[in-house]
């Protein structure tokens, strides 16, 4: 086995609940590699999709079996539903292979997206299953039939739900160790097909008491889980796909270990970006006017590798000198800091400046707005504003320019200038 004992002792402390489990993960992943490593990731991936595939299919078959010598169609739909396992798993382990297509010219940041079209096409395919289980299920509510539940049957249904349960804790192992969405949301259908497995279980012991519309009602119970692991699991690659918003807290992390790189004096426009597991983020570091040009491009640098070490994204700084020597910066730091408190909108300000050696003086700053804000808005921000940058400071500023943003956004920022009534000019 390749590897040190450390790196290995690091895949042991993610043991899994059986030894065929733990079997299985000693013999795809590569060892001196963390478990979510590019290459780790794409072969548990793949690992969690071909072994879906195939019990998933013998699993099918056994029910689709079942259903034909007991006459139910809520367990014809539960092999269907299987076998919709087994084709949606493969196109999971087909994305996996895919990713570890190297970059290219064409994808220099790889190709670790399409797992998100990967899920998009596993919910696709769940969605029309769904309504083609949802439509039996009606058929046989209005043309009702005899059902046969032997004990066989019924025994042989609670041994694919123990071997559904272990699917489903598989998978959900090797997603919290690659932390891959698409496993996750495998997981989570296999815990669906649990669920549903059991409702066909209860609609065999109905139907032996001679409560024949179980059946029916319950082939329409599994299309409604069915469609609701479709249709969320396309939100989920859609948003992906698109670019979804980063989670607050993981920006408000990234502000703070910015923050603690020695010379900056501010953070600010931090913007995360995904491709699949590859993951990078910019960020703008306010650092003092005064320094040289080399050691504010050394900030940078620390800046930028302490994001990396801590996050292991790629990461990019952005430079923006502020002077805070001038004699009036501290009067309107604390005036647009108060104007923040006044705003419920308002969750941020930067780039704040002073220019002229005498009063009146010009000033610009610029406002982050929370993610709720439209641009619609950004007028009446503008104008509430200046009345509290005249009625606190008026006599001496003449010239003012205001930036707008959202905290995370891909349009360009808002900006405007204007003059103040009382600056005579």
């Amino acid at each position: 086995m390749i590897g040190t004992p450390f790196l290995i002792m690091s895949f042991r402390k993610h043991s899994l609940p059986f030894p065929i489990m733990n079997f299985l993960l000693q013999r795809v992943v590569l060892q001196d590699l963390p478990a979510e490593s590019h290459e780790n990731r794409t072969r548990l991936g793949m690992l969690a999709g071909w072994v879906s595939v195939v019990i998933s299919i013998f699993m099918g078959s056994g029910k689709l079996l079942l259903g034909m010598a007991s006459g139910s169609v809520s367990m014809l739909a539960d092999a269907t539903n299987n076998f919709t396992d087994a084709g949606s798993s493969l196109v999971i382990a087909l994305g996996f292979q895919w990713s570890r297509k190297p970059r290219d010219e064409a994808h220099p940041f790889g190709h670790g997206r399409i797992e998100a079209v990967a899920t998009l096409v596993l919910s696709l395919a769940l969605v029309l299953v769904g309504a083609e289980v949802g439509r039996t299920g009606f058929s046989r509510l209005i043309n009702p039939q005899p059902v046969e539940a032997p004990l066989w049957v019924l025994v042989m249904v609670g041994v694919t739900v123990a071997v559904k349960a272990w699917m489903a804790v598989f998978a959900r192992q090797l997603a919290r160790l690659t932390k891959s969405k698409v496993l996750e949301a495998d997981a989570w259908n296999h815990a669906f097909d649990i669920v549903c497995t059991l409702m066909v279980l209860g609609a065999l012991l109905c139907s032996r008491y001679g409560w024949g519309a179980v059946d029916g009602w319950t082939a329409i119970g599994v299309a409604a889980f069915i469609l609701y692991t479709g249709i969320s699991f396309a939100r989920e690659a859609i948003d992906i796909l698109l670019g979804k918003r980063p989670d607050p807290e993981t920006v408000r992390e990234i502000h703070d270990v910015v923050l603690e790189v020695d010379g900056v004096m501010g953070v600010h426009e931090i913007m995360v970006h995904h491709y699949g597991d590859v993951k990078m983020v910019s960020f703008h570091v306010e650092v003092d006017a005064r320094m040289s040009l080399v050691d504010a491009h050394l900030i940078s640098e620390d800046a930028e590798a302490t994001v990396e070490k801590t996050f292991n994204w790629r990461a990019l700084a952005h430079l923006d000198p502020v002077d805070r020597s001038h004699p009036f910066f501290d009067v309107l730091s604390r005036c647009v800091h108060e104007y923040l408190e006044q705003e419920d909108c308002l969750v941020d300000a930067h780039d704040l400046r002073a220019e002229g050696e005498h009063a009146p003086f010009n000033v610009s700053f610029d406002l982050v707005t929370d993610m709720e804000t439209s641009r619609a808005e950004y007028d009446g921000i503008y104008e509430r504003a200046l009345q509290w940058l005249e009625r606190r400071i008026g006599g001496q500023v003449s010239g003012v320019e205001i930036g707008i943003e959202a905290a995370v956004e891909s349009a360009p920022m808002a900006r405007r200038e204007f003059q103040l009534p009382s600056s005579g000019k």
